[in-house]
């Protein structure tokens, strides 16, 4: 029986300061950002701002010619990455005017009101631009949670809103297989014949599009390759059946796609 292997199922993107030193890490080994995607879990374009965010320009001297290039940095990637996080916050409420709230709460309550939320904040801050005034949603969050004498009865629209229920995909969830953290060291340091990796080449996705399939043996580097008719999780689940019959294949390792949720597990018999 064979066993499939999968990435480490997150609940969040923002990576650790040790995981930007195994970014750095695979790069050295020249892994793609793809390929590195899938050993740590997150999403390809979170390892991609991740290696552009934590870039350095360095230049070498090789035969009197000065050669330019980006070298990616963990260290520099989590300073930046900190940073970021601290000039994220919105506004304190001790932090911003006192005289927009002043004014803010007197023309909002006079009648008849020429002003919405969003039109006094930003009227506000074209004829002062140099205090510090928070953005319409900060004032509406401070509304809801009573930090003003301005109340959400005041605002007939914002006590109508509802919150809008989260729309659940349709797709099927994938069935996950061991960890990729649990594969053992013989599959890891490609010592042993028969333990495969799986992945899809798309073309314009659109709908019920003819796929490419392949496998590639972590030994020896052999590749498969086949057309599908489509990226259906039953049409790869029969393929890769059809492909244990013919080769020795111990496991396979995937990434968190739907169309791999019916890779489990598979029995040749």
């Amino acid at each position: 029986m064979s066993t499939n292997h999968s990435t480490k199922n997150r609940s969040y993107s923002h990576l650790s300061a040790s995981e930007r030193g195994e970014v750095s890490t695979y790069l050295k080994m020249s892994k793609k950002t793809a390929e590195i995607a899938r050993l740590l879990g997150p999403h390809r374009s979170t390892i991609s701002r991740e290696i552009k965010r934590g870039s350095v320009v360095q230049v070498q001297d090789k035969n009197g010619k000065l050669l330019y290039s980006n070298v990616y940095f963990p260290d520099s990637g989590q300073r930046v990455y900190e940073t970021n996080r601290q000039n994220s916050t919105y506004c304190k409420l001790g932090d911003c005017s006192k005289t927009f709230f002043e004014k803010l709460e007197k023309t909002l309550k006079s009648q008849p009101r020429c002003h919405s939320i969003d039109t006094f904040v930003r009227t506000y801050k074209e004829e002062h631009p140099f205090e510090v005034i928070p953005s319409t949603k900060t004032v509406y969050r401070y509304i809801k949670d009573g930090l003003l004498t301005i109340k959400p009865i005041d605002f007939p629209k914002m006590v109508s809103i509802r919150k809008r229920s989260k729309v659940t995909s349709k797709v099927a969830k994938k069935v996950l297989g061991n960890s990729i953290e649990e594969r053992p060291e013989s599959i890891n340091d490609c010592s042993t014949f028969g333990h495969w990796e799986i992945d899809l080449v798309l073309g314009k996705k659109t709908k019920d599009e003819a796929v490419v399939m392949t496998l590639i043996e972590r030994q020896t580097r052999f590749a498969l390759a086949c057309q599908l008719p489509n990226k259906q999780a039953e049409t790869i689940n029969a393929t890769v059946k059809e492909l244990l019959l013919e080769y020795p294949i111990l496991s396979i390792t995937s990434d968190n796609g739907s169309e791999f949720s019916k890779m489990n597990h598979f029995n040749p018999s």
